[in-house]
């Protein structure tokens, strides 16, 4: 019974064999090239670069191109039973080093003994050193000797993604060269030539959108597009492929930024719930919108300064979203706070259609923008609260923007238009109402309450005192006192 041959992934399939078949890395093909076929290989390369962009197929390619008799401008010929024994891997003079898990200095000893040796069927001995900055600092002081002094059959080809973390000693001995990130453009057209050979049809806008996924990365743009190839259909469309890689389309970005230059509070905390109950990662939902607000500012649409701010608030949003506990609470308080922020004089609205034009960001001042019209006698102190809290807890002070405070009967009463509903229920959460009493006692003063609630409602809805008073009648129910009470 034969055994079906095992599975080759499709990045391996199309690796790259020859120098002509890189992608985006022309100008350093062609140097290397010329150097193999003037016989002036240098004893020590630096390949530098984002993964999956060539580093390690260009570094195996120059391995059989320096020892292929049969090769031809620089090109190996991959025909020739030295160019076969390489790409089968079955040559003791091609060696490859992790330099994650080979990093400490009793390897690098072996391998300034190995070095030594005259190559076993080769004509030079190549070591490739994968990641080459994971080595200690250790093993790139016993390294650097051999560099200083190697012998004439040995080429040393370093790779790695981060080159700052190796030693200049060491790069000054190497010629360097920096992989830049395959352009979308590129990307897509060699995805194009592989789905006809692999007999599959993928829509424009398929390759499109896997190409920008792919940030650059060949290599993952075929696992991508493999990915696409197993979950099925013919063609492959983009609205598949974003389903499989569980984003949105674009319309939905533009729709979202929309929504915030036009103050549309209801229509952002729609988005964002449609995005949760769909499965999507919020945190590449954020980076997509901000790609597109930088899209929209290389073509010249809208006000540079308030996409830029705009942009500028969505960056400080995500960089909060990774460590956050409830990352759709984050999103949206901090959208939120980004809309105020950005219509300091307009009061929020609901789902309204018409289009305004939208305030720029706000200079950073003592006193908090006026919201709603605040009675005379307590504004100087209720501005005051407002700064000290958004000092403290800027979604707090956000949500208080839309209210309108007044004093009555010993009572802080904040009360809502209907339409910020979202605002009120926010602040009656238990920990907020428990910082917005304090926040009131030290302000108004200990013997001041508060309350919030809808306009047209008589009183309050909801008190921040409230729990302190049912404490207060359990203590008198248990004949007890209270020790601690947080303000």
């Amino acid at each position: 019974m034969t055994e079906k041959p095992a599975h080759l992934a499709l990045y391996r399939r199309w690796r790259p064999q020859r120098f002509s078949e890189v992608v985006g890395q022309e100008e350093i093909v062609q140097t290397l090239r010329n150097a193999v076929a003037s016989d002036e290989a240098a004893h020590a390369y630096l390949f530098a670069g984002e993964r999956g962009i060539g580093k390690t197929s260009v570094a195996r390619i120059l391995a059989r191109a320096v020892n292929c008799p049969n090769r031809v401008e620089g090109e190996p010929c991959n025909e020739c039973p030295t160019c076969k024994a390489i790409l089968a891997n079955r040559s003791l003079d091609i060696i490859e080093i992790d330099g994650a898990s080979n990093r400490g200095i009793d390897h690098i000893r072996r391998l300034r003994e190995e070095v030594n040796f005259a190559p076993t069927d080769l004509r030079r001995k190549v070591y490739i050193i994968d990641e080459v900055h994971m080595l200690t600092n250790e093993a790139f002081n016993a390294l650097l000797k051999t560099l200083e002094e190697p012998p004439s059959h040995a080429i040393f080809i370093f790779a790695t993604t981060e080159p700052h973390k190796v030693p200049r000693t060491i790069v000054s001995r190497c010629q360097a060269f920096e992989f830049r990130r395959i352009p979308a453009g590129r990307i897509a057209g060699h995805l194009r030539r592989v789905a006809e050979a692999e007999g599959m049809e993928l829509t424009a806008g398929a390759l499109e959108t896997i190409a920008r996924r792919a940030n650059g990365g060949m290599r993952d743009a075929l696992v991508m597009l493999e990915q696409a190839i197993s979950h099925g259909g013919s063609p492959i469309t983009a609205d598949a492929v974003l389903d499989m890689l569980g984003l949105v389309d674009r319309e939905t970005h533009a729709a979202f930024i929309e929504a915030i230059e036009r103050n549309d509070q209801r229509r952002v905390i729609e988005t964002i719930d449609s995005l949760v109950e769909r499965g999507k990662d919020l945190e590449v939902f954020l980076a997509d919108v901000i790609e597109a607000i930088r899209d929209r500012l290389l073509n010249g649409e809208g006000p540079a300064e308030r996409e830029i701010a705009i942009a500028r608030g969505l960056l400080d949003v995500k960089a909060d979203l990774f460590r956050a506990l409830d990352r759709r609470i984050r999103l949206e308080i901090g959208v939120l706070d980004l809309m105020a922020r950005l219509n300091p004089d307009r009061t929020s609205s609901g789902n309204t259609g018409a289009e305004e034009p939208v305030a720029a960001e706000r200079p950073v001042e003592d006193t908090p923008p006026s919201g709603p019209p605040i009675p005379e006698g307590i504004a100087p102190i209720w501005n005051g609260m407002l700064a000290e809290i958004e000092k403290e807890r800027i979604a707090i002070a956000a949500f208080l923007l839309e209210g309108r405070p007044n004093l009555e009967d010993g009572r802080l009463i904040i009360r809502f238009p209907r339409r910020c509903s979202f605002h009120k229920e926010s602040l009656e959460k238990t920990s907020n109402l428990q910082y917005l009493a304090g926040s009131v006692r030290r302000h108004f003063g200990d013997d001041v309450r508060v309350e919030v609630g809808y306009e047209g409602e008589k009183g309050g809805g909801s008190g921040g005192d409230s729990l302190f008073e049912a404490a207060q009648l359990v203590c008198r129910m248990f004949d007890g006192e209270i020790i601690k009470e947080e303000k």
